[in-house]
């Protein structure tokens, strides 16, 4: 198996994780940005970390601080809403599947974007991710 796809398989499996902890954070009562704010000084915990270990300067082009500040303010207001969900008793059952359909957005937007072919292929891919998550909302 090649490196990126054994990445993504991470990425899968951490996603899923981070999501279900947004669930028991809602169901205990947990205040959405005080959890935040703890996950938050975790992911930079882990950043300063690795820039340590891999001896790398801090360094990010003006441009790119924007995206990251955007996709942060983004990423935060959708953290805030699942967690709010699932404080007024969403069920993960339901508010997973429907979240999950960030990643059809984010296939379509990597086709207009990056011009990224769109095969036929590629288009069932899409429609079966969107069946299978109303079929799990239901």
């Amino acid at each position: 198996m090649n490196t990126p796809i054994v990445l993504a398989c991470i990425t899968l499996v951490s996603g899923g994780i981070i999501r279900f902890f947004s669930k028991v954070a809602g169901a205990n009562e947990g205040y959405g940005p005080t959890y935040m704010l703890a996950q938050s000084i975790a992911f930079g915990s882990v950043a300063i970390v690795i820039h340590l270990v891999q001896r790398h300067p801090l360094d990010l082009s003006l441009k790119m601080t924007g995206v990251a500040i955007l996709g942060g303010v983004i990423g935060a207001l959708g953290i805030f809403a699942l967690l709010l969900a699932f404080k007024m008793g969403g069920e993960g059952s339901v508010l997973f599947p429907i979240s999950g359909l960030s990643v059809v957005v984010a296939v379509i937007l990597s086709f207009i974007v990056y011009r990224e072919p769109v095969t036929a292929t590629k288009l069932l891919g899409l429609g079966l991710a969107l069946g299978s998550i109303v079929v799990l909302s239901r």
